[in-house]
């Protein structure tokens, strides 16, 4: 099968406190160890990004209970393809929160977090991961 990168994005069920987002994170670090697989975890204003690298049949099994979880709606796959090397291979799962900082404010500002930006262009899922992973970002 091989080794593959799937992203998606979804809409939480509700404004996620904090404490909700480190229990997430503590329980997919935990999950994602013990399956091999690597990625990371974004979220801001109630929306998911989220990368899953690893076996393919293992990936998508994790993908599919991921997608029946409760506390998302929405859920779309925006990237999936087979790759040689993981992208996100210094933890087995990576967070960031990413801060409103009155972005809106900001000259260029066009506010790409939604599902139909990277359903338009799939490779930007993977852009956005990797500028987060450098942390070149802002």
């Amino acid at each position: 099968m091989g080794l593959i990168t799937l992203v998606y994005v979804s809409l939480a069920d509700h404004q996620m406190k904090e404490t909700e987002l480190v229990e997430i994170l503590r329980v997919a670090r935990d999950n994602n160890k013990k399956l091999k697989v690597t990625g990371m975890l974004l979220y801001r204003d109630g929306f998911f990004i989220q990368a899953l690298e690893g076996e393919e049949k293992v990936v998508d099994d994790l993908f599919n209970d991921i997608a029946t979880d409760e506390r998302h709606k929405n859920v779309l796959v925006v990237y999936k393809n087979h790759v040689t090397t993981r992208t996100f291979t210094d933890w087995s799962m990576g967070f960031n929160k990413l801060e409103d900082h009155h972005l809106e404010d900001l000259d260029g500002y066009n506010g790409m977090l939604n599902a139909n930006f990277f359903a338009e262009k799939p490779g930007r899922a993977v852009t956005l991961l990797e500028s987060f992973r450098n942390k070149s970002y802002f």
